[in-house]
C-alpha cells in the first residue's frame, strides 16, 4: 500500500564528501502547473536497497549558484524497501492530477517542506549523516542558460549512479516544455517515469495481485484502483464465463482445472495475470 508522510525536518549542516549511497537521486522536477506557484516542484528517488531509517538522508538546494547552504531537509524517519520510487513533493494533489495514473507508480509518497525550492536553475545535492552522497548541477553556477537547466521541465537520471554530477548520466525535458499543458502526456516532454511502456510494466502489481494462486474455488483480487471490466481467458486465448465476481472476490469453483488468465481494463490499458485453477 501506497505510504505518504507529512512531517518535514529540517538541518543545516555543511560537510562534503563523495561516496556510494543506497538513495539516489532519480530525478528534479520544476513542472510548470495551472495551479501555480510552487506546486510543480518535487524530487524523484531510488533506494538501490532497503534502507532502515531515512532520515540519515537529506536534501540542500544551491539556489542561484550560492554554493549551497548545507542539508536544508532531512527525510522522515522511516523505511522504504529495495527498488522503491520515492516522490518528495511540496503539493502531492496537484501532481497527482499532473501526473495521472503515473502517481500510482510510486512506492513511498513525501509531503516535502518549503525547503525544496528548486526553480529550474538549481543545483541539488542529496545527503547522507551530513555528508554529500550525490550532486545535480554546479552548486557554485546558476544554471540558467546551461545544459542542465530544467525550468519549467525535469531531468532524470538514465545513465550509471555518479556521486558527482555527470552530465551525459541525465536526460531533460527542454526548458519551458511543461508550460500550458494540463498532464505530463499531454506535454511535449511527458516525464520518462511516465512512458506508457514503463508503466505497463510496473502498475501490474500496483493494479492488481491475485491469491491464492492456485486455487480451487476463491480468488482475491487485491487492488488500490477501481475497475468494472474483467474477463478470464483460458490457455487457448478463448474467454470463458463460468466463473462469479463480487466484491473483488472471484469464484472460479465450476472452471476446470489449468491455466487460465484474468484480464482487468484501466485507463484503456489491459493487464493480466497468470493464474492456476486446480
Amino acid at each position: 500500500m501506497k505510504k505518504i508522510f507529512l512531517i518535514p525536518i529540517l538541518m543545516t549542516v555543511t560537510f562534503y564528501c563523495y561516496s556510494q549511497s543506497a538513495l539516489r537521486l532519480q530525478g528534479i522536477i520544476d513542472f510548470d502547473l495551472t495551479s501555480g506557484g510552487y506546486t510543480g516542484k518535487a524530487i524523484h528517488l531510488f533506494a538501490g536497497t532497503s534502507i532502515n531509517d531515512l532520515s540519515q538522508y537529506g536534501i540542500g538546494v544551491a539556489n542561484n549558484g550560492n554554493g549551497g547552504d548545507g542539508q536544508e531537509y532531512t527525510f522522515p524517519t522511516i523505511s522504504v524497501d529495495d527498488g522503491d520510487h520515492i516522490l518528495l513533493a511540496r503539493d502531492s494533489s496537484a501532481l497527482s492530477s499532473y501526473l495521472g495514473v503515473c502517481y500510482q507508480m510510486f512506492d513511498v509518497i513525501i509531503i516535502a517542506s518549503n525547503a525544496i525550492d528548486q526553480n529550474g536553475n538549481d543545483a541539488i545535492e542529496l545527503y547522507k549523516d551530513s555528508v554529500v552522497v550525490q550532486t545535480f548541477g554546479d552548486i557554485s553556477v546558476d544554471g540558467t542558460g546551461t545544459p542542465w537547466e530544467y525550468l519549467d521541465s525535469w531531468a532524470y537520471q538514465t545513465g550509471s549512479f555518479s556521486s558527482l554530477f555527470n552530465i551525459s548520466a541525465w536526460t531533460f525535458g527542454g526548458v519551458e516544455c511543461t508550460i500550458g499543458s494540463l498532464t505530463t502526456q499531454t506535454s511535449s516532454c511527458p516525464y520518462p517515469f511516465c512512458a506508457t511502456n514503463n508503466i505497463e510494466n510496473n502498475l501490474r502489481d500496483i493494479l492488481f495481485n491475485i491469491y491464492p494462486n492456485p486455487s480451487n474455488d476463491i480468488v482475491y483480487l487485491n487492488s488500490e484502483i477501481l475497475f468494472d471490466n474483467i474477463k478470464i481467458i483460458d490457455a487457448l486465448g478463448k474467454e470463458v464465463n463460468d466463473y462469479s465476481f463480487n466484491n473483488k472476490i472471484l469464484n472460479v469453483n465450476a472452471l476446470r482445472s489449468g491455466i487460465y488468465f484474468i484480464q482487468i481494463e484501466f485507463n484503456d490499458m489491459l493487464f493480466s495475470q497468470k493464474f492456476f485453477k486446480n
